[in-house]
């Protein structure tokens, strides 16, 4: 399997590796970057559980040792929890510290993982999407509060015995809206994907259709397919075919081109191979008709570039090359009540008095963590 993993300072704490035969490889930086000491634990998470395999504690003097102890050790982890290649990104102060590739993108041809191979990000796709929807509110163009059927000709929820009136898109982006639809296995090259009416109405390859199941803003409930339906609300607003929309609103303006929500021949030509809990190669990764919960490929050399954009570090107007307003950065990274571990997009947390800020994300053959 392959991963992409990006750490940030003060916002991103924690990096995750692949499901391998096993369990996972993840990092633990709760203090990391901080100020102080820089404590780093790397183990395995099997069934919730971690194994702790190396701990690296020091003073902050000491980023030059631990960048070797990285060094040193990923590989062996790689080795050992079979898992071909990673690829890891490390931001500090504000600029980018360590982008860096570690195995093989492609054992069979010995292709190594490098800064711009390609990996499906899985859920992480739903925080960039955010951004896209973000972006058409500061526009003008969308109310987080108002009915999702304001903005609806192609599709409707269905009836159900709670009032779909309550489901709006700031709900939809923090799980609390009470819709179905926990997440995608999606689909194999050489098979018809499904139009986003069809998904939502249930061709999802075995998951289910999406509905309001709960009483909206009552619980959060994870659900992808509220993701599909802000997809299909960012289509009928602008206009446009969901990826080529982010395109021109989100990946473009960011400089992320090697980045995209359709995985085309472009995108399959710098990809990292998947691989299966046994080690055997995946070939190709699903695809997705759910784009925004599920379907972005990028780089870590794309992504790191996001990740400072949303620390407002990446330049340009608002820190964000002018796509999006720091309140919207903020309004995005702050849990929605009813939760309190969910913003817009964004997964929240606090641990040992320091905010992680980020998304996690996992389809056949990788794992992220951001």
């Amino acid at each position: 399997m392959g991963d992409l993993a990006v750490l940030l300072d003060g916002v991103v704490l924690e990096a995750g590796g692949l499901q391998g035969q096993r369990g996972i490889i993840r990092a633990f930086l709760p203090s990391a970057f901080r100020g102080g000491n820089i404590t780093v634990v790397l183990g395995a998470d099997t069934s919730r559980s971690v194994h702790v395999d190396w701990l690296y504690s020091g003073p902050t003097r000491g980023l030059t040792g631990f960048k070797e102890e990285l060094d040193r050790l990923v590989p062996e982890l790689l080795d050992y929890y079979a898992v071909p290649g990673a690829a890891v990104g490390i931001i500090h102060n504000g600029e980018i510290w360590m982008k860096r590739g570690f195995g093989y993108a492609d054992v069979a041809f010995g292709r190594p993982v490098e800064a711009g191979t390609v990996f499906n990000i899985g859920s992480i796709s739903k925080t960039v999407a955010s951004w896209g929807i973000l972006k058409l509110v500061e526009n003008g163009d969308l109310d987080l509060d108002a009915p999702v059927s304001t903005y609806l000709t192609r599709w409707q929820l269905p009836e159900s015995e709670w009032d779909r009136d309550r489901v709006t898109v700031r709900r939809l982006l923090s799980h609390t809206a009470g819709l179905s639809l926990h997440g995608y296995p999606g689909f194999w090259p050489g098979e018809p994907l499904p139009t986003v009416e069809e998904s939502l109405s249930g061709a999802t390859n075995g998951v289910g259709a999406v509905y309001v199941a709960h009483k909206p803003g009552s619980r959060y409930q994870y659900s992808g397919g509220g993701f599909t339906l802000a997809q299909l609300i960012v289509e009928e607003i602008s206009g446009l075919a969901f990826a080529e929309y982010m395109e021109t609103a989100v990946l473009g303006p960011l400089g992320m081109n090697s980045s995209s929500y359709v995985w085309d021949a472009d995108i399959d030509r710098i990809a990292a191979t998947p691989y299966g809990s046994g080690g055997e190669p995946v070939n190709d990764p699903p695809r997705f008709t759910a784009m925004a919960a599920a379907g972005l490929a990028t780089s870590l050399d794309d992504f790191t570039r996001f990740a400072l954009a949303s620390m407002a570090r990446l330049g340009g107007e608002h820190g964000t090359s002018g796509v999006l307003r720091t309140e919207s950065l903020a309004l995005m990274q702050t849990p929605v009540a009813p939760a309190d571990n969910y913003g817009l997009g964004h997964e929240y947390g606090v641990t040992g008095g320091v905010t992680l800020v980020g998304h996690t994300g996992g389809n056949t053959g990788a794992g992220r963590q951001f």
